[in-house]
């Protein structure tokens, strides 16, 4: 069994989940069902990193977990009224949830490239990352629309009385900060892999490719048990020099 490790990114994360379901509870026990329904699902995804981790006996990066749990806690702390406080509230979200999620996307195709279930070039490889990120926003702008009209959720903040003018503008914005977090993520990965052409996959890409590669998993696995071993013998004889 793997043992955790609690640095205080992890406490900070795990404080952002805990923090998500009080919010679930409170919004259900108010009789706001649209906001307890939204926090209750982004604790939920938040926990995806982990339940990987452990469905596959691997170590995906802290950065990922750290950051989408804090970019979907931050989200529903938006709902307390700072959308409209802070006016870049919203935009600053939309583009680091889009990189987050385009930066998942990246890791998981060059996964699936590096294993050699697909083939694709280092143009494709940028140009399908840049799609899913383009694919993201438009699905969250849909989702938005269809919360205002059957769910009377002002979520493309058209106002009531409705500005669609202004909803208008708002829905391009998003879409734009979309693309360009789409177009940083696809270039830095395009990059990353022209690099990593003669040279070994670096540590954080690991767990991604041992995912999908059998071999790759088991040679993962190995190793972890030969530095638990060796650990293992390193604190014994600790603690037998402690106890002469």
């Amino acid at each position: 069994m793997r043992s955790f490790i609690f640095s205080a990114n992890s406490l900070i994360s795990w404080g952002f989940k805990v923090f998500m379901l009080f919010a679930a509870g409170y919004f259900f026990i108010v009789g706001d069902f649209l906001l307890a329904g939204f926090a209750f699902l982004s604790m939920a995804i938040s926990l995806i990193p982990a339940i990987v981790d452990r469905s596959y006996n691997t170590n995906l990066p802290w950065t990922l977990d750290f950051f989408l749990t804090a970019w979907l806690a931050l989200s529903l702390i938006g709902e307390a009224d700072f959308y409209d406080r802070f006016w870049w509230w919203d935009n600053a979200l939309h583009f680091a949830g889009t990189a987050v999620l385009v930066y998942l996307a990246f890791v998981l195709v060059f996964a699936l490239n590096f294993t050699k279930k697909i083939r694709l070039s280092i143009p494709m490889i940028g140009f399908l990352t840049f799609l899913i990120g383009i694919a993201f926003g438009g699905a969250w702008e849909i989702l938005e629309f269809w919360a205002w009209k059957f769910l009377a959720a002002d979520a493309i903040g058209i106002g009531n009385p409705p500005d669609f003018e202004l909803a208008y503008l708002d829905t391009l914005s998003d879409l734009q900060l979309d693309a360009a977090a789409s177009i940083l993520i696809a270039l830095l990965g395009m990059n990353y892999v022209a690099r990593q052409r003669h040279v070994h996959v670096r540590e954080f890409m690991r767990p991604f490719i041992e995912i999908f590669d059998e071999k790759a998993r088991a040679a993962g696995e190995e190793v972890r048990d030969i530095l638990r071993h060796e650990k293992e013998l390193i604190s014994k004889k600790f603690h037998k020099k402690r106890r002469k």
